[in-house]
Formats: structure tokens, C-alpha cells, sequence
């Protein structure tokens, strides 16, 4: 089996990245993923977000993205604040387009470092547009990113994965790979809570 580890493809798709202003247009909402704003009369976002999202299969690359990045821009903070943001860090990232995202370039980088309404972490923000291009890598290696994350990586035990999870992606340390094993339901919570801090 191709090694997991995507280093070279992503400094390939790297160079390929557009200039200035060539950045895909927006390719619409996810439709696995309904905005929270859709639920949010009718009971707490954390509740929607726990009953309807976290522990789950994603549908989607793009929405399995969104999870990922949520879990990143998530560390250190106050869930409840990302999830107000969720909305926003939409509308900022296109959608959470894995395609759009990885052909960010500094300019647009500074932009969301201007933009108030997400968290402007220059290190997060960056870490996503790299992991989005690690994703296209795994893209063009395995046809899916879902089909890579749940079928192709046939390993259950936490540290497994996250030794992979890390050399795969930024930003990706022992505690937020298991929280974004957990919300995406790659994982056990019996097995999460093992290595629960």
C-alpha cells in the first residue's frame, strides 16, 4: 500500500497553486451539514452539534474537511465560540471547499487574518490551507478523502492513527486528532476516552 505520508504531492500541488485573484468562486453550502443558524430556535447549538454531528460519518470530503479544521481553529478555545463562528469560518473558507481553500495564497491569507468574525490565528489559518492541499494530494492517490480516513486507513487504536493523522497534516497534535477522530466517528468513544488528558 502507498505510504499514507503525502509530503511530495503536496509541494507539487503547491507550485500549481493560482496567482493573485484566480481562486475558484464559491461552490455553495455543504449539503451534509445543515448551517446551525437553521436550528438554532430551536434548541442550543452545542446540543444540535452533539446530537447531529459529532460522532458521525461524514458525508462528504468537504464536510469531513470542515470537521478537521473546526477541531484545529477549535484548540485552546471555547467550543461554544467556534461553533458561533461556524457560519462565518464558512462564508470566509468557501464553504470549506477543499479545492478553493488549497489555492489560497498570502493575499487571501491576510484577509482572514482582517476578517473579525473567525478566529485570525495565523498559524491555524495556514495550517488549514496546507491540510487542504495534503487533502487534494490524497485526493489524486485514493479518489476520496472519506474513502482514505475510513476505509483505506484500516487501523481502530488511537495512537495508530494519530502517528499518521500528524504526518499527514498541520496542526495536528495528539489531542486535537482525538477530538476530530471522535467528531467525525473514526474512532470508538470507549477508545477516545482512554486517552482522554
Amino acid at each position: 500500500m502507498p505510504s499514507p505520508v503525502f509530503s511530495s504531492n503536496i509541494k507539487r500541488l503547491s507550485r500549481q497553486q493560482p496567482e493573485f485573484g484566480q481562486r475558484p468562486i464559491t461552490i455553495g453550502p455543504i449539503v451534509d451539514f445543515q448551517p446551525y443558524y437553521s436550528v438554532i430556535n430551536m434548541y442550543d447549538v452545542q446540543s444540535w452539534y452533539r446530537d447531529e454531528i459529532w460522532g458521525k460519518r461524514a458525508l462528504s470530503d468537504d464536510a469531513l474537511f470542515e470537521v478537521m479544521s473546526l477541531q484545529v481553529f477549535q484548540a485552546g478555545l471555547n467550543w461554544q465560540m467556534i461553533l458561533n463562528k461556524r457560519d462565518a469560518f464558512r462564508s470566509a473558507f468557501c464553504s470549506w471547499s477543499i479545492e478553493a481553500v488549497a489555492s489560497f495564497d498570502l493575499q487571501d491569507i491576510e484577509i482572514l487574518l482582517n476578517n473579525k468574525d473567525i478566529i485570525r490565528n495565523r498559524l491555524k489559518i495556514r495550517s488549514a490551507v496546507y491540510n487542504a492541499r495534503a487533502i487534494l494530494a490524497i485526493q489524486a492517490e485514493y479518489g476520496s478523502f472519506c474513502a482514505w480516513f475510513y476505509d483505506v486507513l484500516d487501523l481502530s487504536d488511537y495512537p495508530s492513527l494519530q502517528r499518521i493523522l500528524k504526518k499527514s497534516f498541520s496542526f495536528m497534535g495528539p489531542e486535537i486528532a482525538r477530538m476530530w477522530l471522535l467528531a467525525s466517528g473514526r474512532i470508538s468513544p470507549k477508545e477516545g476516552a482512554k486517552y482522554e488528558p
